[in-house]
């Protein structure tokens, strides 16, 4: 009797575990998904870059708006921060068509066709965004996008980028 017990007590841990809300601090599933070109990206290949990780669908107009943004932000960045657009349970042909529409953006994305990845970081909404520091930490997060929010971000990516370097010598960083 003690043993189903027990069993039901881990389940519910383990449920509850991997829904928790990510938050500042955190350090957040390793795994982004697989590249068009079948890359897989880890957010550890990165570590001393700052990562901003969106989760996006095609359907989600917010998000529509988002990438493009994105995509200027991390052209503006260079090497100095990487930007992973990660979509989430579209088809293969809305996912192939979105890819297509930013053929030139310079933006990383990955494909997490099933919501696994999604899961482990407890999206719940679209477009929901991650700053992940140097050291490989949630430094924040932002749900929703509008044009206000823009500053916000830009602001959370300077921080890092001029606090000093933790995991990585880099060139010195400069705003952005």
């Amino acid at each position: 009797m003690k043993l189903p017990v027990l069993a039901a007590c881990l389940l519910l841990l383990c449920s509850a575990s991997a829904s928790a809300k990510l938050d500042v601090g955190v350090v957040p599933p390793d795994v982004l998904g697989k590249t068009p070109e079948r890359e897989e990206i880890r957010i550890s290949q990165f570590r001393g870059t700052v990562v901003v990780v969106t989760f996006w669908a095609s359907w989600c107009g917010p998000c529509r708006r988002e990438l493009p943004v994105l995509d200027r932000l991390q052209k503006a960045a260079g090497t100095r921060a990487k930007v992973i657009a990660v979509n989430v349970k579209d088809s293969p042909e809305d996912y192939r068509i979105m890819r297509r529409q930013m053929k030139d953006a310079a933006l990383t994305f990955t494909y997490d066709k099933n919501g696994s990845i999604s899961e482990g970081f407890a999206v719940t909404s679209y477009p929901n965004l991650y700053v992940i520091d140097q050291a490989g930490k949630i430094a924040a997060v932002h749900i929703g996008y509008n044009e206000d929010s823009l500053g916000e971000l830009v602001d959370d990516i300077n921080k890092l980028l001029a606090a000093p370097q933790v995991a990585a010598a880099a060139a010195p960083a400069r705003a952005i």
